[in-house]
């Protein structure tokens, strides 16, 4: 019999998998998930649309990226409240959560109003989802679409999955710039073919602003004159990532100079030149792992080649689970009972009663544990609570087939049915038969596993990857966190899944108190379920309410060793809660404090919730690793939130995080609920994985819900003009947040996948292998024309990255963008003397940094750009550039 050792040397398993799923093919995207959320009420029209829209679609990014990539497969995931007969088949396997579009009702509360897509890895990397909103995208007047929905997609496709940005301002971004080409005030666009006019709407109508009425103290327009790109005959094919539906439109800005051809524009201060370092669209797009080296090359294809297959999923009506969970124990007894506690809590409190359940861990030959049974029942509860140490390596694949066996028995057609085969490993040598791989498979068993030792199994990795399988592997002290994580995976996007807000391993000393303050904010309600795991006598524990009572259901499991309080949370409990816990003996106790909500959300009510992930940037020497969590109301951001990280080899704490949604450096947008760093403090090789908690009493939490501003009326449209006489088009949209203060705080705890330190990483060799962070929001907050002076700001990188302090910076000048961003060690140095105030010295990273330089009194105009330098003097990459002038 053919064995295969269960050893993973892959570098990450992300928490957030959207995007993962999907793979290009000869020049085909597959594997492409648009799901409609159920917020949308039934249309059919609707599907057949989308069709439209997406097959037209792919013809343009066919022709956007030169014949390179289009669209091959593409599934649909209705809502299950929509009728079977729309769909091809039901799914259980294609989730919401997997989605990698997101079409929402915009009254939905669980979907940002504004369409976007949420992206958070920076400049050529992907993202998270692209969001979007049926009477936006439906809608041929609006002014994101223009009748162009098909460019309109790619626009936002490109975002997502290469990692590129708008090319136009963006709400609250200045729609004019000091261009140091013109020597005067030019609108933001990526090229300078795109022309346009700037008009200004007044009482008397619409009224064109000349540049004659450019202000000489300030260079600015009058307030209120917007540019307006005409919508078609224009000049140029570029840029996709600019106002995409202007009719000529039809590639992505690239670095060709040939007379004639309008390239891309480095200077405007848009929001892909500040996160890309000023780098075509086309150099970013063709330089992703689809296309470097070669990778898909151009070809030549039909307009029926380009359509892509359809394959329409509907989301079940019910979940009907079945769950093979097969332990292989290890051999400490401590171990071995906080593993059986996990599972018991996994399975007693995280599934409905339509999940049923088989628990293997004893030789098979004695017939134990090979039915499926309800989660609760007699049969798998003894199960759990027997902590006999069984172990016996040899018998664990006869386990795994057991476990396959008993799923077969179960197959079923019903609607909802899944399987799951959920192995649960913590000795040093795990197997897995090949050939029950191919079973798996065969019968759409999906499988997971978890292993608390240092096994690897790369081989194994992409089969239980690519059929929707978690993996996580990490220490027995975590194995709450992992379940945890597995619930999710198998629960999806649904509205009612647990929220964990606490998960902690205390250590308490004899006859020692613990008593932990649990602020429970206001989006929660349902049963909070407070669970207790001790090791050998059971503590006293008490749970008081924010009115001072002592409540709650309490129970006891003697035999698993544990205490669980419940209590349901009404709108009248929402507030500071108290849980205490108290060693009653003399000696020192190991334990697990898990406190749960079971929510019970209507659509207008859902929970706070939290994920996070970590991200390897290979391309980097040595990699880099961000650690990111967001922190959501449903589709809306959480900010001011105090988001820690804790990252663990095996067993031990390396190092602890504060997580930043500040805008720079890592965190590439501020207040977008997305809180990040960088792990830079590594000391040994292996597997890692982080544990992230959002601590808040402070009451600074705000939830930021983003309005569309409803767009001008019909009389409106119509007065801008091309530049031939016909009818231009409405401005772009504009936003309104609504900053809502959370009253009681916030409490939430979560985990990510891990990653891998590989042994080619240099933990020795080099002691100083990261040099600061890239800045990336430069700006300029004043100056004083007279007397040459400009007021610099920006968020302080660290020593490394995003860590530490940087030691000092280097400013560069020129009075030519272009030659700046393309040579900027070639430009002027800004010295000591010419800086005429600080903010005090570099400030640690996260901080705003506030400095003034004096320029050289010749100097009509000026752009500068940046970088930090620590105490070896490493360097980091150039900053964004920022434009001025001084006399016009």
């Amino acid at each position: 019999m053919k064995f295969l050792c269960l050893l993973c040397v892959f570098c990450l398993i992300p928490s957030l998998t959207p995007g993962t799923h999907i793979r290009i093919n000869n020049n085909g995207y597959e594997l492409v998930v648009v799901a409609i959320h159920d917020s949308v009420k039934e249309n059919a029209q609707m599907l057949t649309a989308l069709k439209k829209i997406i097959s037209d679609s792919s013809k343009v990014l066919y022709e956007s990226t030169r014949h390179r990539a289009f669209f091959r497969k593409v599934f649909f995931l209705i809502p299950s409240t929509w009728s079977s007969s729309l769909a091809d088949k039901d799914s259980t396997s294609v989730t919401l959560r997997d989605a990698d579009v997101i079409l929402s009702d915009p009254a939905s509360v669980s979907r940002r109003s504004s369409p976007r897509t949420r992206s958070y890895a920076g400049c050529g990397h992907s993202g998270i989802h692209i969001q979007l909103r049926t009477d936006v995208l439906l809608n041929n007047n609006h002014p994101l679409i223009q009748h162009k929905p098909e460019k309109y997609i790619v626009h936002e496709f490109a975002k997502y999955w290469y990692g590129v940005f708008e090319e136009y301002p963006n709400p609250g971004e200045n729609q004019f710039y000091f261009s140091t080409t013109f020597g005067r005030a030019d609108p933001v666009r990526c090229s300078i073919g795109l022309i346009g006019r700037i008009m200004q709407k007044t009482s008397s109508g619409i009224q064109l602003c000349g540049y004659d009425s450019v202000d000489p103290e300030t260079g600015e327009f009058p307030e209120g004159c917007v540019y307006y790109p005409y919508p078609s005959h224009n000049r140029g094919t570029a840029s996709m990532m600019d106002h995409s539906y202007i009719q000529e439109i039809q590639d992505f800005c690239d670095d060709d100079h040939t007379q004639g051809h309008y390239s891309h524009n480095v200077e405007p201060p848009n929001r892909h030149n500040r996160l890309c370092s000023h780098r075509s669209t086309w150099d970013v797009i063709s330089n992703t792992p689809d296309f470097q080296g070669n990778a898909n090359p151009p070809t030549t294809l039909s307009d029926s080649q380009l359509a892509p297959q359809f394959i329409i999923f509907r989301a079940p009506s019910r979940r009907r689970r079945r769950l093979a969970v097969i332990l292989d124990s290890p051999k400490e007894f401590h171990k071995r009972l906080r593993l059986h506690q996990a599972v018991d809590h996994f399975l007693g409190d995280g599934f409905d009663d339509d999940t049923k359940v088989a628990i293997i861990h004893d030789d098979v030959t004695n017939g134990r544990g090979t039915r499926m049974r309800g989660r609760r029942s007699a049969t798998v509860k003894s199960s759990l609570q027997n902590l006999h140490d069984s172990v016996d390596p040899s018998a664990l694949p006869s386990r795994i087939r057991a476990g396959i066996e008993v799923l077969k028995k179960n197959n079923s057609t019903k609607e909802g049915m899944e399987f799951h085969l959920i192995l649960i490993s913590c000795n040093n040598q795990t197997v897995l038969e090949e050939g029950n791989i191919q079973k798996m498979v065969d019968f759409g068993i999906t499988p997971h596993f978890y292993n608390c030792e240092e096994n690897r199994m790369k081989n194994i990795e992409e089969t239980i990857k690519q059929q929707g399988g978690l993996v996580e592997i990490k220490s027995h002290r975590s194995i709450f966190s992992a379940l945890q994580r597995l619930s999710e995976k198998l629960h999806g996007d649904e509205k009612n899944l647990s929220v964990q807000l606490v998960n902690e391993n205390l250590e308490l000393a004899g006859e020692g108190t613990h008593q932990t303050y649990l602020p429970v904010d206001e989006s929660l309600h349902g049963e909070l379920v407070v669970r207790l795991h001790y090791t050998t006598a059971p503590p006293s524990v008490s749970v008081i309410a924010p009115n001072g009572s002592a409540c709650g259901y309490t129970a006891t499991n003697h035999k698993l060793r544990y205490i669980k309080i419940s209590s349901f949370v009404t709108e009248n409990e929402h507030g500071k809660w108290s849980v205490a816990i108290t060693n009653k003996t003399p000696y020192h106790e190991s334990i697990h404090l898990l406190v749960v909500l079971k929510s019970q959300s209507t659509e207008d009510e859902v929970p706070i919730r939290t994920n996070a992930w970590v991200k390897v940037f290979h391309e980097h020497s040595p990699p880099r690793v961000g650690v990111y969590a967001e922190v959501m109301y449903g589709g809306h951001p959480v900010v001011n939130a105090n988001v820690s990280a804790h990252v663990y080899h095996r067993e031990r704490k390396v190092a602890s995080l504060a997580l930043r949604d500040t805008g720079g450096g890592f965190d590439i947008m501020k207040h977008d609920g997305i809180y990040s760093n960088s792990f830079t403090e590594m000391d040994a090789h292996g597997i890692h994985y982080v544990e992230v908690t959002v601590k808040d009493s402070l009451n600074n939490l705000e939830i930021h819900k983003t309005y569309e501003i409803p767009i001008p009326t019909e009389q409106d449209k119509g007065k801008v003009t091309d530049n031939e006489g016909e009818p231009g088009h409405v401005p772009m949209p504009d936003y309104h947040t609504e900053r809502v203060r959370l009253k009681h705080g916030l409490r939430r705890s979560t985990s990510t996948g891990q990653f891998h330190i590989d042994q080619r990483w240099d933990l020795v060799g080099n002691p100083d292998p990261y040099p600061p962070v890239r800045v990336i929001d430069l700006q300029i907050d004043g100056v004083d024309r007279k007397e040459r002076r400009v007021t610099l700001s920006w968020t302080a990188p660290g020593s490394n990255l995003d860590t530490g302090t940087a030691s000092s910076y280097e400013i560069r000048y020129q009075t030519n963008g272009t030659a700046l961003v393309h040579e900027p060690t070639a430009a002027w140095l800004v010295t000591d003397d010419m800086i005429v105030g600080t903010s005090g010295g570099p400030r640690g990273a996260g901080q705003t940094e506030h400095v003034t330089v004096q320029f050289p009194p010749s100097l009509k105009w000026v752009a500068v750009m940046l970088r930090a330098v620590d105490e070896n003097n490493n360097k980091g990459e150039f900053s964004n550039m920022m434009t001025t002038f001084f006399e016009l």
